[in-house]
């Protein structure tokens, strides 16, 4: 199993050697639109990618949750998401 393992890890080292960490844009937007617009702006955004309509349903609720937190809490969120892309984008 270690062997396998190992052998794995290493064909995926070669075979994707190419792969980086880079934020896709939309993904970004999606982030910030999640964390610091209001529901009916974040509905529009993420009506922009192609999911069952129960995933709509479960991310707004999500989205209710957090809403629920200060913006000023959500905004310190969002600073750390900011770094992050920044550092992945490099």
């Amino acid at each position: 199993m270690k062997l396998a393992l190992s052998l794995l890890l290493v064909t995926l080292a070669l075979c994707c050697s190419d792969a980086n960490a880079k934020v896709c844009p939309a993904l970004h937007n999606e982030a910030r639109s999640f964390l610091l617009d209001i529901k009916p702006l974040f509905y529009s955004i993420l009506k922009t990618f192609p999911a069952p309509e129960p995933a709509y349903h479960s991310t707004m609720a999500v989205k209710y949750c957090v809403d629920q937190m200060s913006f000023s809490d959500r905004h310190k969120i969002y600073d750390v998401v900011e770094a992050i892309v920044k550092k992945c984008n490099q």
